[in-house]
């Protein structure tokens, strides 16, 4: 098993460092990409009063939970709307009872904000070509392994599950694969397979039934919505082999493809898998306060769910995400802001094969996508969140304004004490401190616009994304089943 990889000492504060990551990666004076193209109308400054509120629901929601460790990050334009403003608000101890305070260096595992990193990682490899969303599963699978179709009952017609249905939950597979128990292997006191789970127990896994018997898919590939561990640790896989191809027997050298795609460029140290050994990872806490077993998500499913962080690197995330970087940056930092465009619409979302409802929101790469309607937010945003045994993290963004918030703390908060997730409140305060919009141009102008066939101010949402990213509806699940609780974990 690949050792950690070692870590840059930060010296810099959260806010500086950032920055300094992003302009890093050109060394001239290039206005970011696409910031010329459509500044937003209205710049959302971080302002004194603004951060004033901010503070107090931060500290409101960290009493309310009792939380031992909290960090944020959030994301702001500069007054001239073309570089990020990143904040940092911090509060409570990386562990109980000590006088060590958090900041924000402290890392947090990041649970299924992993799925993320890996569309990510998905989006550069179809930027150079080395991929496409259309590709079937089978094509990566090793040689002996029949990855499952299926099959329609009325014609016989068959589907084959897509790199593009694995990024978007739509393969039909079950949230964890039916024999992640093999990573256990005979330890009867064992709590967690993650470590244990090979790659060859990913691929074994399509040979059996996946539930009551029932073979995999579930359903048609490509149509309703099923949240899925088992499908991002595979989609997470296949990639990492793609760039750098490890034997069976070894973990998929995830990380080196993550370093190689975009964190090395973005300076992004600490993001990495899981490694507890220099003392810098928020001990991990259930919700009734006693210590959780650390995720360690470091084998063949750690695409979903693997990775740990620090706000320094999770507000230069979130900014790449908002297009600020320059145009001259790597293809694969460029490529980030791809995930965001919708991919499929959501019209069935499923907790389980048998208990689906109707829904009405979209997904990116792993991004989930959401319109201004939903929770009140405002502005059409893109929300992800993460749920390990002991830790929590969110992260909500309104592209067309761009802006952004990530949430990292450092407890698993009971099924009923949940609420609306803390990102998803900053990001409505951030939407609701926008500035007036100026003045609309007068009806004929806008008329004769529209006549000509040109796009008028109507019709075209501010921001940089604004021709991919509108959300269809309400979404009625934010927090779901399970050992991930919320509709995204």
């Amino acid at each position: 098993m690949r050792t950690p990889r070692r870590r840059r000492h930060r010296s810099l504060t959260a806010t500086a460092a950032a920055t300094a990551a992003i302009a890093a990666l050109s060394t001239s004076a290039v206005a970011p990409a696409l910031a010329s193209d459509q500044p937003p109308v209205n710049i959302v400054e971080m302002t004194p009063e603004l951060t004033k509120k901010m503070q107090h629901e931060v500290d409101t929601f960290f009493a309310k939970h009792d939380l031992p460790g909290l960090s944020v990050a959030v994301v702001t334009p500069a007054r001239a709307g073309s570089d990020p403003v990143i904040t940092t608000f911090v509060a409570g101890t990386p562990t109980l009872g000590s006088s060590e305070l958090v900041d924000a260096t402290t890392q947090f595992e990041l649970g299924s904000e992993t799925k993320v990193f890996t569309a990510d990682l998905l989006a550069y490899l179809v930027a150079t070509d080395r991929v496409s969303l259309d590709d079937p599963v089978q094509l990566f699978a090793p040689a002996g392994v029949e990855v499952p179709e299926w099959t329609d009952p009325q014609t016989g017609a068959t589907t084959a599950i897509t790199l593009g249905d694995l990024a978007t939950h739509q393969a039909g597979l079950l949230d964890a694969p039916p024999n992640l128990g093999a990573g256990c292997g005979a330890d009867p006191g064992c709590e967690n397979p993650r470590p244990g789970y090979t790659q060859t127990m990913l691929w074994d896994a399509f040979a059996q039934p996946c539930l009551n018997g029932q073979p995999c898919p579930m359903y048609q590939p490509g149509t309703d919505w099923l949240y899925s561990d088992w499908g991002f640790g595979l989609l997470g896989t296949i990639l990492a082999n793609v760039l750098d191809p490890v034997i069976e027997t070894e973990p998929p050298a995830y990380q080196s493809a993550l370093d190689q795609a975009f964190l090395d460029a973005l300076g992004m140290s600490s993001t990495e898998l899981e490694f507890h050994g220099d003392g810098r990872l928020a001990t991990p806490y259930k919700a009734d306060g006693t210590n959780a077993f650390h995720w360690d998500n470091t084998n063949a499913i750690s695409g979903a769910g693997g990775l740990i962080s620090d706000a320094t690197d999770m507000g230069t995330w979130v900014a790449a995400h908002l297009g600020y970087v320059p145009s001259t940056a790597p293809i694969g930092v460029q490529a980030m802001a791809d995930t965001l465009q919708p991919i499929s619409d959501i019209t069935m979302s499923c907790s389980i094969p048998d208990q689906c409802g109707p829904a009405h929101f979209q997904m990116g790469l792993g991004w989930e996508l959401h319109h201004a309607a939903t929770h009140d937010v405002g502005a059409a945003w893109a929300f992800k969140n993460g749920l390990t045994d002991g830790s929590s993290t969110d992260t909500a963004l309104a592209p067309s304004l761009r802006v952004g918030v990530t949430t990292m703390y450092n407890k698993r908060l009971s099924d009923t004490d949940q609420g609306l997730p803390l990102a998803i409140t900053l990001l409505k305060l951030l939407v609701a401190d926008q500035p007036a919009p100026e003045p609309a141009p007068s009806a004929a102008p806008q008329a004769a616009l529209a006549e000509s066939g040109q796009p008028t101010a109507e019709l075209i949402v501010p921001g940089m994304m604004a021709a991919g990213f509108v959300a269809i509806g309400l979404l009625l699940i934010i927090r779901r089943r399970g050992h991930g609780r919320r509709s995204t974990r």
